[in-house]
């Protein structure tokens, strides 16, 4: 039962979803958005219940002394912490170690693959019961794009276990999320000062560079994904990254290697095809721009900005009909 009430809220979003990419009016926009607001204040409903259901497990535990395990991988959203390579023992322990225009620098490349490598034993240095249960409502509240409640809640983490490096790195994901850039950069700098795990290191390194991106610090933010892959030579996420940097510095001949470099990888993401196509295109080469804008399409065919690309794209090669069929896919026609 509780099963069919999720997977109609998640049917009810994709239909908002194809109307909204469909072409809609303001009117069935503003419908569209009210749409949403109910099934966030389902969500939200749900949230505060799981959360009175985690205190009162909680007190039981602690009033009765009963030994419940804790589920934590079934909190984290997939992919979350990827290339940390928790097997390396010295981890969280050691003292010493959307559509625009540009593209924006991947800052879900942290969320491709990442809990590959991911070691129980991270969460098993958690001895104090509370901190547990406020890491794992912080992952909750994150995954639920709760910001403000997840930093409350890993505030709470580091205060009690400092040296708890997860509780630092997801609070400096949550406080980049939120545009407090500075905090998030302050947290990711005391991970770099005192852990020396080279995978972790890496993904750090590749969060910093999105930090300095979304402030368009583009010559910081390609250094810090430079030394990403330079620490993890694997971390194949970070070549869309690099690429879209050098877009944004308007170094394209730059962003095509890098961009076909992260296709090699991810042959089927459209993103990546989108922006090489676009790379080409703001060198003049059209025939390239319209061979690989034209494999975006097929694989989001709904997005307009897309179709638009290839409007002007056949127009300026002087191809009028093609360039009629993808503006009248932009008015959703």
């Amino acid at each position: 039962m509780i099963n069919q009430y999720f997977e109609k809220i998640f049917s009810d979003l994709e239909e908002i979803e194809k109307r909204l990419s469909s072409g809609s009016s303001q009117q069935e926009i503003e419908q569209l958005t009210e749409e949403l607001l109910r099934l966030r204040r389902q969500m939200d409903h749900l949230v505060n219940y799981w959360l009175k259901f985690e205190e009162k497990v909680n007190t039981l535990q602690l009033n009765y002394n009963l030994n419940i395990p804790e589920e934590l991988f079934d909190m984290i959203p997939e992919g979350l912490l990827e290339k940390l390579d928790l097997c390396d023992e010295d981890f969280g322990m050691e003292k010493e170690e959307k559509m625009q225009t540009s593209p924006p620098a991947n800052t879900n490349t942290i969320t491709r693959n990442t809990l590959q490598n991911m070691d129980e034993h991270i969460f098993m240095t958690l001895d104090n019961l509370e901190t547990t249960r406020s890491f794992r409502r912080g992952i909750g509240y994150f995954d639920l794009s709760m910001m403000k409640e997840a930093v409350e809640e890993f505030n709470k983490v580091i205060e009690r276990e400092p040296d708890f490096m997860a509780g630092h790195f997801y609070l400096g994901l949550a406080y980049g999320e939120m545009g407090r850039y500075e905090k998030a950069l302050k947290e990711f700098n005391l991970i770099l000062a005192i852990n020396h795990n080279q995978k972790f290191r890496a993904v750090v390194h590749n969060c910093r560079g999105n930090v300095f991106a979304e402030q368009e610090r583009y010559e910081e933010a390609l250094k810090e994904f430079k030394k990403a892959l330079e620490l993890d030579n694997e971390f194949y996420d970070v070549y869309f990254n690099l690429g879209a940097t050098c877009y944004n510095m308007n170094k394209f001949e730059e962003s095509i290697e890098y961009f076909k470099e992260a296709l090699k990888y991810f042959d089927n993401d459209w993103e990546i095809l989108y922006y090489l196509g676009k790379s080409f295109g703001n060198l003049g080469c059209l025939k390239e721009a319209i061979h690989y804008v034209e494999k975006a399409v097929r694989l989001n065919g709904g997005l307009t900005a897309i179709h638009l690309e290839l409007g002007v794209l056949y127009e300026l090669m002087g191809e009028k009909n093609k360039a009629k069929k993808h503006y009248a896919k932009v008015k959703g026609q």
